[in-house]
């Protein structure tokens, strides 16, 4: 816990630390909206909510393009273990809470609750791809960003069709909470083995183009 505090300390040398604190407040802002204006029957504002986890992540890999934080021999835990665990624990804060405000619409708004699960379906399983994603995207950063869109557009369709086939009316939203601390646990996992193996690849220019550009 104290070395994730050091950490967190550290997030205010990261590119553009103040800029993407306001992106992410504007997206946890739009995220909490969507989701009381609907109550929880989209999948859009949860997103957005998990969504904000993955800036913890892009704040500790920033930091590895700083040269005071390279001298001080914490290169390898920036672009490693750290910025997953602190991603990993933001997810689990971030993902209770929308589960806390689901599980009250579940009960005040019962007639929901099938539109309810579906979405919390969709969120866990973007939630999944976020993890994959953030692996790779400031290594591979354009060939990441491509293959999320097609995957996100792939995976839309399908649930779209499972509603219309009324599927999840079938699947308990209990276990689909369940499903979601799963996802996150498997993709934790999974996003530390990615770090793990690209750990020697150079991180791309496009990701962090402006560091690059004052470099020169």
């Amino acid at each position: 816990m104290k070395d994730m505090i050091k950490f967190l300390k550290l997030c205010k040398y990261s590119f553009k630390f103040k800029t993407n604190c306001i992106f992410l407040i504007i997206f946890f802002i739009i995220g909490v909206i969507n989701e009381v204006a609907t109550k929880g029957t989209q999948y859009l504002g949860g997103f957005y909510i998990v969504l904000t986890s993955i800036y913890l992540f892009q704040f500790i890999m920033s930091l590895s393009m700083s040269d005071m934080i390279q001298s001080s021999g914490i290169g390898r835990r920036i672009q490693l273990d750290m910025p997953v665990k602190l991603n990993g624990f933001l997810s689990i804060v971030l993902y209770t809470l929308l589960i806390v405000f689901r599980l009250s619409m579940a009960r005040i708004h019962p007639e929901y609750i099938v539109d309810n699960t579906s979405s919390l379906l969709m969120i866990d399983i973007m939630f999944f791809l976020l993890f994959i994603y953030t692996g790779f995207v400031y290594k591979y950063f354009i060939v990441s960003i491509v293959v999320f869109c097609f995957t996100f557009a792939f995976i839309t369709t399908g649930m779209n069709i499972m509603n219309s086939l009324d599927i999840f009316s079938k699947v308990s939203l209990n276990d689909v909470v369940i499903f979601g601390y799963i996802v996150i646990i498997i993709g934790v996992i999974i996003q530390y083995l990615i770090c793990k193996i690209l750990i020697r690849k150079p991180i791309s220019q496009r990701a962090f183009r402006g560091v690059f550009k004052d470099a020169k």
